[in-house]
């Protein structure tokens, strides 16, 4: 116990009673200013603190609510500017599709001075169709009518089965309702070429109407005619890949792959207009309907679209 007493610690904690007891009779006689003052000289300090980091909090919530204005605003002008550049962007598009179809229907135009063409571009097709019928973007208003040809650079693709004002359904070269009245152009050999459900299926389509002793043979570039009055003459429509019996008749006929591939295509030409349109082998009456045509070409050994 006496060694407590004497330890530095517990002289230590003498000292320390006797200064606050000091202190406090002091600041007794003092009437108190001495705390209040040692209070306030520690609390100022911190109320600067609190009342800075309250302004810097109200202008950090102007300035955001102000950035917010900013950046709605900012977002405005660029989705204007966003919306410019996509039309701008889609008239780029079709002045770039518009001149490649000139482009490619130039040359055949000018082979053919008698041509009236419309470029028009492939906008639907007919999932349901199993000959891949398509809709053009063209119709009457662009002087297109029901039976005129459609081709491409590469050849025929088919021709105007249904039209309005704006645009028009074609059918294809695949369908069974397309005959044309064609030939071999090696040795002008004539014949029909048609299609059916079989032959669409492998995408070609057939020359018929051969004679036992055709000259016909793989490789052969097959063209129209201009029997009939649908198409006009010596547009390509494909390739011989072989000759084979009829099995139906005597005849016999060559497969053929076409130039246009219609399952694809894009860009088509309707020819308006052409020397010789509306004209049969037999009066020169005009050809009213495939079927017209076609019938006016088979009596000629060749058939019409």
């Amino acid at each position: 116990m006496k060694d407590i007493f004497h330890s530095t610690g517990f002289k230590a904690l003498i000292i320390a009673v006797f200064a606050l007891l000091g202190l406090t009779l002091t600041t007794a006689g003092a009437g108190g200013a001495s705390v209040s003052d040692a209070i306030g000289f520690l609390s100022t300090p911190m109320e600067r603190i609190s009342t800075l980091i309250t302004n810097n909090a109200a202008a950090t919530a102007q300035d955001a609510a102000q950035s917010k204005e900013e950046l709605a605003a900012e977002n405005a002008r660029l989705k204007k500017q966003v919306d410019e550049l996509n039309r701008k962007l889609i008239r780029y598009y079709t002045y770039q599709q518009e001149n490649a179809q000139l482009r490619k229907f130039l040359e055949l135009k000018n082979e053919n001075q008698d041509f009236k063409p419309v470029s028009a571009a492939v906008i639907a097709r007919d999932p349901a169709n199993l000959f891949y019928q398509f809709t053009i973007d063209q119709g009457s208003d662009a002087a297109i009518s029901v039976y005129d040809p459609v081709v491409t650079e590469s050849g025929v693709a088919g021709w105007v089965s249904s039209v309005s004002a704006n645009y028009a359904r074609v059918t294809t070269i695949l369908s069974p309702d397309t005959k044309i009245s064609a030939a071999d152009k090696v040795n002008r050999e004539g014949g029909v070429v048609s299609c059916d459900i079989r032959f669409a299926d492998q995408g070609i389509v057939k020359l018929g109407l051969l004679s036992e002793k055709t000259a016909v043979k793989k490789g052969d570039i097959v063209v129209t005619n201009g029997l009939g009055g649908v198409y006009p003459r010596d547009l390509a429509v494909g390739t011989v890949r072989a000759v084979k019996n009829d099995p139906y008749d005597v005849s016999l006929y060559a497969e053929v792959t076409p130039f246009v591939d219609v399952k694809n295509v894009r860009d088509v030409m309707v020819i308006t207009s052409f020397q010789g349109q509306g004209e049969t082998l037999d009066d020169g009456a005009s050809a009213s309907s495939p079927q017209t045509a076609a019938s006016a070409a088979s009596s000629s050994g060749a058939g019409g679209k």
